[in-house]
């Protein structure tokens, strides 16, 4: 390759390598936005953060956060047990998933917890049923001559 291919190449990759961003850019930027109680924009960049490094615990912790002060308790729950999974040592993220976990109303309390499937199996069988009932009595049906 002469010097001009060289040049040409050196001056089209390096402006890209200079532009790529780390995980921890985006996992700082995201503090920072949720430091200033902008959570939407905290949430997308804890999510980039995460798509770099898909074992980033902390940023699965803070996007729990984040999560949690934009209202969406079910997503926050998600991603605090993601980051627990990770980094299983961490005492004051286990209370705060306790504390957002009682005040959920779609996290399980352990009352009932086993009956759900078998509630729910029962309840497609009785439907089941009935749209079995249903269909044999229709085909049953002549309409009356007139």
């Amino acid at each position: 390759m002469s010097f001009k291919t060289w040049l040409v190449l050196a001056i089209l990759l390096i402006p890209l390598r200079a532009l790529a961003t780390s995980p921890e850019d985006y996992y700082n930027a995201g503090l920072d936005l949720f430091k200033n109680h902008d959570f939407e924009k905290a949430i997308k960049y804890f999510h980039a953060a995460l798509e770099q490094r898909p074992d980033y615990w902390q940023a699965y912790e803070s996007l729990g956060m984040a999560y949690y002060q934009n209202g969406d308790v079910t997503a926050s729950i998600m991603a605090v047990e993601i980051s627990l999974k990770l980094h299983s040592n961490n005492p004051s993220l286990r209370k705060f998933l306790s504390t957002i976990k009682a005040t959920s109303p779609w996290a399980s309390r352990g009352f009932m917890t086993g009956a759900l499937p078998i509630i729910t199996f029962l309840l497609t069988l009785l439907n089941t049923a009935a749209i079995i009932w249903y269909w044999r009595r229709r085909s049953r049906y002549t309409p009356p001559k007139t």
